[in-house]
């Protein structure tokens, strides 16, 4: 049977879907061989202008798998293997821009090697840095994005 492709919502409809709807999202605590995991500084709502971590709503027909690896690849160019993917938790986030949106958000840690180069989505990212320790999270990350890494840093 062949796959289905993913379904998203024309932007008109997704926010009507934004204003009576919670949202799944899910975002990747990338750890680059060695060197520590990936930021990234957002350019766009919700977290505008603060340090995140990569990730993007769930598309209709798409498996978890399915989505983290297109995170990956649409939001740093990089491919990705999901088997031996971590979960690290759930995070409720509520917003005051775009219908006072309401995320649902999953993090998963992903391991790979340091051996691809990161290419940011420029849409969505004006930077990124890697950092190895939970000292190192800069003060205007987004309180979601906060916690995976607090999770990484002190249980992973």
């Amino acid at each position: 049977m062949p796959k289905s492709q993913p379904l998203f919502a024309p932007r008109e409809t997704f926010n009507l879907i934004l204003k009576w709807s919670i949202i799944p999202t899910f975002d990747l605590v990338i750890a680059y061989g060695d060197q520590g995991v990936v930021l990234v500084k957002r350019k766009i709502a919700p977290y505008n202008n603060q340090w995140a971590l990569p990730g993007l709503r769930m598309y209709k027909n798409e498996s978890i798998d399915d989505t983290l690896k297109r995170i990956a690849i649409q939001e740093l160019g990089l491919k990705i293997s999901t088997t031996n993917k971590k979960f690290l938790g759930q995070f409720s986030a509520k917003f005051k821009t775009e219908h006072n949106r309401q995320d649902l958000s999953t993090g998963y840690l992903i391991k790979i090697v340091a051996d691809q180069t990161i290419v940011l989505n420029s849409t969505h990212f004006s930077t990124s840095k890697i950092i190895s320790a939970a000292a190192q999270i800069p003060s205007n990350t987004g309180a979601m994005y906060r916690f995976y890494l607090e999770t990484y840093f002190n249980f992973g």
